[in-house]
């Protein structure tokens, strides 16, 4: 039977991560197919954010943080591009999932991409692993912009918060581009923030 990379046998004559094939799997071994895919989810928390290596910073952020706050402003640009909850919520999770294939590929450096091939898209197989996949890709067609804006503006906020400590951080900003208004805004906003403005409270 085929071996689905690291999730187990699929009924004969399927292709790794055929929804339908995984579908017709019984109940149960269906069932520990997606307690794999949790447990791969789980494994972002230990991939660190590798572009700051490059500037010294020795405990960046893991992935699973970095996909946490995306997540997070994604929804909010969703709902104050469109006013519509449910396309926020989905923008939402295509947050949370976005770097998912680098429990598989790890975080690769744009330096690294020079180098290392990705030969096959790993998102791709995951999203055919879970029980809504044609939701997720039919959100993805529609809803991508708004993450890819988040994606950019956690990038922003996390380089603002390290360029305490590492000033060139912020160098990883400066060709940031952002396609929704409300991002646009938001950038602005962020570069003329105090990032501890909880030290109003004190």
């Amino acid at each position: 039977m085929e071996i689905l990379r690291g999730f187990g046998p699929l009924d004969p004559g399927s292709t790794p991560g055929e929804p339908a094939k995984l579908f017709n799997l019984q109940p149960s071994l269906f069932m520990e197919e997606i307690v794999k895919l949790m447990f791969e989810a789980g494994t972002l928390k230990l991939v660190p954010r590798s572009g700051w290596f490059k500037i010294g910073i020795k405990n960046p952020e893991s992935v699973a943080e970095h996909s946490f706050r995306t997540a997070f402003i994604a929804s909010l640009i969703a709902y104050m591009e469109t006013k519509d909850f449910d396309k926020a919520c989905k923008a939402c999770l295509l947050g949370l999932i976005h770097d998912l294939n680098e429990s598989r590929t790890l975080d690769l450096h744009k330096l690294s991409r020079r180098y290392v091939k990705i030969e096959k898209d790993a998102l791709e197989d995951q999203i055919k692993l879970m029980p809504f996949a044609e939701e997720i890709k039919r959100a993805m067609n529609e809803l991508m912009d708004y993450v890819k804006d988040a994606d950019q503006l956690e990038l922003l906020l996390q380089a603002k918060e390290y360029s305490e400590s590492h000033h060139s951080a912020i160098l990883y900003t400066k060709n940031l581009k952002f396609k929704t208004e409300t991002a646009k805004k938001l950038a602005e906003i962020i570069k003329k923030s105090d990032w501890r403005w909880w030290l109003e409270l004190e």
